[in-house]
């Protein structure tokens, strides 16, 4: 979110929040949504946190920097410009990509060829 990359920051935070939901992570996407123009999206957002639909929301502080987001949000109402729902379906394109990348790819292995796998018990038996 610092490079100002908001559209690829709030994909790591909507992913970060269906793994570990919590209230930092739900300010960081409500305001990657407003940076965006996509205000009733990040009051969506803010709601569910006044609502303790996420953990957390009982700090104070994060009490607080919800009704500065909150603050923020009024003057564009609850229907704020939305983005089209093309964003939407290439942001959902880009999470199963990732999904399906990862899957992809075996879990780590042994780095030595097969070959030598056969061998080492054999070795082991010479040395004895």
């Amino acid at each position: 979110m610092q490079q100002s990359n908001y559209a690829a920051a709030e994909v790591v935070y909507r992913k970060a929040q269906e793994i570990d939901p919590d209230v930092n992570k739900a300010c960081n996407l409500c305001t990657c949504l407003q940076k965006q123009s996509r205000y009733s999206e990040a009051r969506s957002v803010v709601e569910d946190v006044l609502q303790g639909k996420i953990s957390g929301s009982d700090d104070p502080k994060s009490k607080n920097r919800v009704e500065e987001l909150l603050k923020e949000l009024e003057p564009f109402g609850s229907f704020g410009y939305t983005s089209p729902s093309p964003q939407l379906n290439l942001e959902d394109a880009f999470l199963d990509g990732l999904d399906q990348l990862i899957n992809q790819y075996p879990p780590f292995r042994s780095r030595r060829l097969p070959i030598f796998e056969e061998i080492s018990p054999c070795r082991d038996q010479l040395a004895c």
